[in-house]
C-alpha cells in the first residue's frame, strides 16, 4: 500500500549545527524535485553526522519507501520508533508505514499490530484506518473491514482508497436498507417497493460482478463513448468521487453485447454456427440459454477462453478435470496400489495388444484414466499383486502388457534387434498371444477363461 502522507517530515533543526540544517534542507529539495536517489544519499549523510536523530531516520525511511527499498526503510522506521518519546506526534506515522511494509510482505499479523499501534495514538490516522481495513479484508472478515473503511471516510469523505475498497466488498457488506436502496437505484425493483426477494439480491450480485469487471467501460466502448440514457445511474454526481452504477437495462444490454462477441469468438475458434448452442462447460452445463445469451456458466467459460484456456465443449467431447481434481485422483490411485504408465506410448501399446477400447479397459480391466484435456491423459494400472481380483481377470493383467513393452523398448535401446513379441499376456511361455477383446473393443469371453486358467497355473507355479 502506498503511504497516504505525501511529504517528508523535516522538523525544526535549530538545535543542530548550520551544516546539519543545510544537509536536511538539501534532502528536502531533492525530495520535492522527486529525485529520490539523491534525497536518499543526502539524508544518509545527515544521519552519519547524527546517528540517533529521529528526523533523519524518519525522512530517510520515507524516501526509501519511495525507492522500493523496503528492508532498509523498515529498519530505519523501527530505529526511529525506539528513539521517539512516548508523546511524539510521529509515533502514529511511523507505525502506520511499518504496517504498510508488513502488508507488502505479506505479514498480516504484523501489519495489524502496527496499524493498531498507530490508531491507539491517533484514532483518525487515515493510512492506518485503510491499512487495518485491508488486513481484515485479506483475512476474510469483510464486515470488520468495512467498519475501518467507513471510519476512514468519516475522517475524509474524499478518500478514494477507502471508498474503492468499500465498494469492492459489495454486496456482502450491505444491510437490508442499503440493499433496498441499491435495488431501487438500479431499477431492479419498483421504486415504491418495501422489500425484495432473494432472486433480486442474486441479480444485483451478478450486475455488481460485471460492473467490477469493467462492464460499464466495455459497454461504453460499444456505443462510441456515450451510453444510451438509463444504462447507468450516478451517485454523488458532479463530485470527484462520483460513482456510476449499471442499471438493470444496462445489464441486459451488456449481456447481449457479450453474447454476440462470444459467438463471434467461438466461430473464429472453429466452432460451427450450428453447434454453438450445443456447447457445454466442464461440468456439462449450457454455455448459452434458450434466448441465445451467455449463462452464468457460459460467462465464466468465455472469460477463461479469452485468457487462452479452452473451457467449452461439444456434447460427447472429452471434458477435462481441474488440476486439483487431477492431483486428487492421481494420489488416490497411487495409494490404492496403482502405478502410472506413460501416455501416449505405453497406453497405445496396451490398447493395441489387448484390442480393447479405452471404455472397456476402464470398465472391466482395472485401468484408470484421468482426462486432462481433449489431447492429454494420465493412465494408471494395478501394480500391487495383493490387490483384490475378480474371478475372470487378474487385476495386474494390464501391467503384464506394459512390462512387455518396456522389455521391448530396452532391447531396442541396447541394439537387440526387433522388438520382443509377447507370447502371453505376461511376456512368458510359448504359443499364440492371447487377445483380451474382440475387434469391436469389447471383452472376449473365451480369452477370459484362458486368462483365468493361465493366471491360476502361474500362481500355482510360483507357490511351488
Amino acid at each position: 500500500m502506498k503511504p497516504l502522507l505525501a511529504t517528508l517530515i523535516f522538523l525544526n533543526c535549530a538545535v543542530f549545527s548550520a551544516a546539519y540544517n543545510a544537509c536536511l534542507m538539501k534532502g528536502k529539495e531533492f525530495f520535492d524535485e522527486r529525485d529520490y536517489s539523491r534525497a536518499e544519499e543526502a539524508l544518509k549523510t545527515c544521519l552519519a553526522a547524527a546517528p540517533n536523530d529521529t528526523d533523519s531516520l524518519i525522512s530517510l525511511a520515507s524516501v526509501q519507501m519511495k525507492l522500493g527499498n523496503f528492508t532498509e526503510s523498515e529498519n530505519n522506521f523501527k530505529a526511529a520508533a525506539r528513539l521517539l518519546p512516548p508523546d511524539s506526534p510521529y509515533i502514529a506515522y511511523v507505525n502506520s508505514l511499518l504496517g504498510d511494509i508488513a502488508t507488502r510482505k505479506p505479514d498480516l499479523k504484523a501489519a495489524a499490530f502496527f496499524y493498531d499501534a498507530a490508531l491507539r495514538v491517533e484514532p483518525a490516522n487515515i493510512n492506518a484506518l485503510v491499512g487495518k481495513g485491508v488486513t481484515e479484508e485479506f483475512a476474510g472478515r469483510t464486515r470488520e473491514a468495512a467498519v475501518y473503511f467507513k471510519r476512514a471516510l468519516a475522517v475524509d469523505f474524499t478518500n478514494i482508497a477507502a471508498r474503492e475498497r468499500l465498494i469492492a466488498l459489495e454486496p456482502d457488506i450491505l444491510d437490508n436498507n442499503e440493499l433496498l436502496l441499491m435495488l431501487k437505484e438500479r431499477n431492479i425493483i419498483d421504486p415504491a417497493a418495501l422489500n425484495f426477494t432473494r432472486a433480486d439480491e442474486d441479480l444485483l450480485r451478478k450486475i455488481i460482478i460485471l460492473e467490477k469487471d469493467s462492464g460499464i467501460e466495455y459497454l461504453t466502448s460499444k456505443y462510441g463513448g456515450a451510453l444510451p440514457k438509463g444504462f447507468v445511474v450516478e451517485r454523488n454526481s458532479g463530485k470527484i468521487y462520483v460513482r456510476k452504477m449499471l442499471t438493470y437495462v444496462g445489464y441486459k444490454d451488456l449481456i447481449a453485447q457479450l453474447s454476440r462477441d462470444a459467438k463471434q469468438f467461438l466461430v473464429g475458434k472453429g466452432v460451427s454456427p450450428g453447434s454453438i448452442f450445443k456447447l457445454r462447460d466442464y461440468n456439462g452445463r449450457d454455455i448459452f440459454d434458450a434466448e441465445g445469451n451467455l449463462t452464468d456458466e457460459g460467462m465464466a467459460a468465455y472469460t477463461k477462453s479469452l485468457d487462452g484456456q479452452k473451457a467449452y465443449f461439444l456434447q460427447g467431447e472429452i471434458t477435462p478435470a481441474t488440476q486439483a481434481e487431477i492431483d486428487r485422483l492421481a494420489k488416490a490411485y497411487l495409494k490404492r496400489g496403482y502405478s502410472e504408465i506413460t501416455f501416449p506410448a505405453e497406453f497405445l501399446y496396451l490398447l493395441r495388444h489387448t484390442r480393447c477400447s479405452e471404455e472397456t479397459l476402464v470398465k472391466d480391466v482395472y485401468v484408470r484414466v484421468i482426462n486432462i484435456d481433449s489431447e492429454h491423459k494420465r493412465v494408471f494400472v494395478v501394480s500391487d499383486p495383493n490387490l483384490a481380483r475378480v474371478p475372470e481377470i487378474p487385476a495386474s493383467l494390464p501391467l503384464g502388457y506394459i512390462l512387455d513393452y518396456r522389455q521391448s523398448y530396452h532391447e531396442r535401446k541396447r541394439g537387440g534387434g526387433a522388438p520382443v513379441q509377447s507370447s502371453s499376456p505376461f511376456g512368458r511361455g510359448g504359443g499364440v498371444e492371447l487377445k483380451l477383446c474382440n475387434k469391436d473393443g469389447t471383452i472376449l469371453g473365451d480369452s477370459l477363461k484362458d486368462l483365468a486358467r493361465q493366471a491360476k497355473e502361474n500362481a500355482a507355479a510360483r507357490g511351488r
